[in-house]
């Protein structure tokens, strides 16, 4: 007898809820969503960042190269990353002391 309350106290909620079907939401299973692309990341926004791990996500860094026309070639961005993000890198994130 107690199971089937229980069945029954459970079920309810679950068959009153119904599959949803409300006529006022327009959302689509399997449509990806309108998502606007991030806004490119200027040199200086980039410099000011402080959470490292995100400055330094690849994600990022392709807001950084979208923000400078001069920065699409491999080699102007390769040049790039060389001159600025690694120096940068260095300074903020130095690398451990290796203990003898």
């Amino acid at each position: 007898m107690f199971r089937v309350l229980c069945l029954i106290i459970i079920l309810i909620p679950i068959l009153s809820t119904g599959c949803g079907g409300s006529s006022g939401a327009n959302i689509e299973v399997g449509v990806p969503a309108d998502i606007p692309p991030p806004a490119p990341l200027a040199v200086d926004e980039w410099k000011a960042m402080t959470d490292l791990n995100q400055k330094y996500e690849i994600s990022t860094l392709e807001r950084l190269r979208a923000s400078d026309p001069s920065l699409e070639s491999e080699k102007a961005w390769e040049k790039f990353m060389k001159e600025v993000v690694g120096p940068q890198m260095k300074k903020e994130k130095p690398r451990p002391k290796e203990s003898i």
